[in-house]
């Protein structure tokens, strides 16, 4: 699968992220563009990228929620929905759609939940895919589950990729 439960370890370097982020926020920067820009913030996700078109690139989310959970990554920088071009949006949805297209045919998640949670301070516009599979529980609370870390295999990526 694409997921295993935390180290103590893994879960304290979180904690050390999260709070690196937040000193970024807290100087009114965009912790994403900080990160393309100076690198050292976020993992390096060039080998969870599954897909990318013009606007938007698509990579597993470093400590999902369950098996696929994605991040729909707007390229240039917006706040929120109410600055995002209505060409950004159409590329959202070909992504969204693409991507949980492929979690469906290799996965076989029974549904994908597509939300944005851009919350305070400066932040960049992203989108979550987050696939429900047998057994997990229906709706919003999917959301909250306990995050793991992402295993990368490679097979199972090339095929998402496909």
């Amino acid at each position: 699968m694409l997921i295993r439960e935390m180290t103590e370890e893994e879960k304290q370097k979180k904690k050390e992220v999260g709070a690196k982020v937040k000193e970024i926020k807290n100087k009114n920067l965009c912790p994403s563009c900080y990160n393309q820009e100076f690198g050292g913030l976020y993992t390096d996700y060039t080998d969870r990228i599954i897909y990318e078109n013009e606007k938007v690139i698509c990579f597993l989310e470093e400590y999902p929620r369950t098996p696929a959970h994605t991040i729909i990554l707007a390229k240039e920088h917006y706040e929120d929905i109410s600055e995002m071009p209505v060409e950004v949006g159409t590329a959202v949805m070909e992504a969204a759609t693409h991507v949980t297209n492929k979690i469906k045919e290799v996965l076989g998640a029974e549904k994908v939940y597509m939300c944005t949670m851009c919350d305070d301070g400066r932040n960049h516009l992203h989108f979550q895919l987050i696939p429900r599979y047998e057994g997990n529980v229906i709706g919003s609370k999917l959301f909250v589950n306990e995050r793991g870390i992402v295993v990368i295999d490679k097979e199972i990526i090339e095929k998402l990729r496909g």
